[in-house]
């Protein structure tokens, strides 16, 4: 499974886990990045960190660290 560190600028994911159980993860889940929610890339900083995300009507900023912790699937086709 891939972590969102490693999903392209523009692509769009779903969140499938976070991995450990730290204030970090903790943080992470707060501000908005639970399982099931589609989160896009926006774009990265220049040396790739930190990674800007669009979810939940929103902007997020993390660092690349922070990103390897959550596991993401594609997102889900509509029928």
């Amino acid at each position: 499974m891939a972590s969102l560190d490693q999903v392209a600028i523009g692509d769009s994911i779903r969140v499938a886990r976070l991995d450990g159980e730290d204030p970090t993860t903790c943080r992470l889940l707060e501000l908005g990045l639970t399982p099931g929610v589609s989160v896009r890339v926006v774009r990265r900083a220049p040396l790739g960190d930190p990674l800007e995300l669009e979810l939940r009507g929103y902007r997020l900023s993390i660092r690349r660290t922070d990103a390897r912790r959550v596991a993401v699937t594609p997102p889900s086709v509509p029928r």
